[in-house]
This record gives C-alpha cells, sequence and structure tokens, in this order.
C-alpha cells in the first residue's frame, strides 16, 4: 500500500470516526442533573382564558401570573430534591367588569420543594401557604411543578418521536440558536379524558367529564437544562344534565404557559 492511499484511508477512517461521534452526541439522551439547575433563575408567565357556559349564561374572565423563581438543587439518590421561591410576583384576575390584584408579599420567598426524576417526573413534598385574596385570583401553588418539562427517557435524533403508554408524544425537531447557544428542540403532545367530581354552588358534588390537551416547545442545553419552554394547554370540564343539574354546563380554560431561564444566580430570598 502507498503512503499516499495509506493517509487517504486514514483520514477516512477519522472523518467516519468524527460523524459517528456527531450523530451519537446529537442524540443523547437529555436529563436533568444538579449542576444544570442548582442556583438558576427563572421567568413563569401564565396567562389564562375561563369560559363558562351553562344555564342559560355565559361569562369569560382572564387570570395571569408573571413571577421571577429563583431555584436550588442537590442530589438525592437517583433524584434531584428542589427547593424554589419567589423573587416577584404577580397576579391578577379580570371580570364582570372589575379587575383583582392582590398584594403577593405574603408569598414572595415562601418555599417550594419537591423532588425530581433525571426523566423530570416531579413529585411535590412542600408548598408555602398561599393567602386566599392570591388563591381565589391565580393557582400560584403549582409553580414548582409547572417549572420542569418531561424529557424523553431514550436519545432521540432529529425527527423521530418517543410515546408513553399515558399518550404523551415528544418529538425531536430541528436545533435552533438562543442567545448563541445551540439549543435541543423538542414538541411535546399529550391528551387525556377522566371523570372527576365537582362542587356545586350548593356544595352537592356531581361527576363531570375533563378533557386536557397540551401542545408545547422545549429548548433544552446539555448544560443549563431547560432553557425555554412554551405551552398551550386547552382543558374542557362538562357536566352533562342529571339529578340535581338541570341543565348542562361546562367550562373552557385555554392557558399559555413560558418558562424561560434568565441570566444570573439565584437569590437568597425566603425565610
Amino acid at each position: 500500500m502507498s503512503a499516499a492511499l495509506g493517509h487517504t484511508l486514514l483520514a477516512a477512517v477519522l472523518a467516519l470516526c468524527l460523524a459517528s461521534a456527531g450523530s451519537a452526541q446529537s442524540a443523547a439522551r437529555p436529563a436533568y442533573h444538579p449542576a444544570q439547575l442548582d442556583c438558576s433563575r427563572y421567568r413563569q408567565v401564565v396567562r389564562s382564558v375561563i369560559l363558562l357556559d351553562g344555564g342559560g349564561q355565559r361569562s369569560r374572565e382572564t387570570t395571569g401570573r408573571d413571577g421571577m423563581l429563583s431555584v436550588r438543587a442537590t442530589a438525592a439518590d437517583t433524584l434531584l430534591h428542589l427547593e424554589a421561591w419567589f423573587d416577584t410576583l404577580a397576579v391578577w384576575r379580570e371580570g364582570s367588569g372589575e379587575r383583582l390584584e392582590p398584594e403577593t408579599d405574603g408569598v414572595v420567598g415562601g418555599r417550594f420543594r419537591g423532588t425530581l426524576t433525571r426523566a423530570g417526573g416531579f413529585t411535590e413534598s412542600d408548598r408555602p401557604f398561599i393567602p386566599d385574596d392570591v388563591a381565589e385570583v391565580a393557582d400560584v401553588g403549582d409553580a414548582l411543578a409547572e417549572l420542569f418539562p418531561p424529557l424523553p427517557p431514550v436519545g432521540l435524533a432529529s425527527g423521530t418521536a418517543w410515546k408513553d403508554e399515558f399518550g404523551t408524544v415528544i418529538l425531536r425537531i430541528p436545533d435552533a440558536s438562543r442567545n448563541g447557544r445551540r439549543v435541543v428542540r423538542y414538541r411535546i403532545n399529550r391528551r387525556f379524558v377522566r371523570e372527576e367530581s365537582r362542587l356545586l354552588p350548593d356544595s352537592t358534588e356531581v361527576r363531570a367529564e375533563r378533557t386536557e390537551t397540551e401542545a408545547s416547545v422545549l429548548e433544552w442545553s446539555g448544560e443549563l437544562g431547560p432553557v425555554r419552554w412554551d405551552r398551550e394547554i386547552t382543558v374542557l370540564v362538562t357536566v352533562p344534565a342529571g339529578g340535581p343539574v338541570r341543565q348542562p354546563f361546562r367550562t373552557r380554560i385555554e392557558q399559555q404557559i413560558s418558562v424561560e431561564r434568565v441570566a444570573g444566580a439565584c437569590r437568597p430570598g425566603g425565610d
């Protein structure tokens, strides 16, 4: 074999190895790690439209919250232990010609706690006391549960998808650049239907059907974890006529949620 041909074959082998390594890296399994999340900060914005139709009446309300959350993360065996708190928080509700904007000082700094699996499964262990006037305007208690998205338990190449037994589908879509950093992007879709109980104004309990659909896009960095997560959620709750319910009614909630990692370290805050 000539020296020139040998160099050519060696170059071809090296190129093939580099291409294989790049492909393996692009299809690496995403996972949460304490180093990504510890002392991180996120802006969480929620907008909801609530439509009620029943009993010959229709109503429309809008609610919102906008807050900055600091997060601490530590390893707990195979899990991550999370602690989070609001540095700033604003909530509001509009409907029937009035706007409510309660003070949130009693919530800011209060600790949300829970554990997170490497694939994004969250279990809550504690949340701060939410004053009644805040709870009536916006559901703040789920702030930590809605901060981190689920991840596929396998590596996905662009254009491939993973689906669980409950109907959640995670599709890897083309990568993008955010703030000069390459991010891996996933489209997450889910839908479920379940029966649940509802209380009427007179405290009578009735059965209802709840249908929830979600479409979201996640931008992911192996170094920083979730960089941005944009979600669109629709919830339809239907109570059929029967028993104490003379006329059917339904509630439709259209919700947009965005979570974005912001620059800077977490702030001390809290207790």
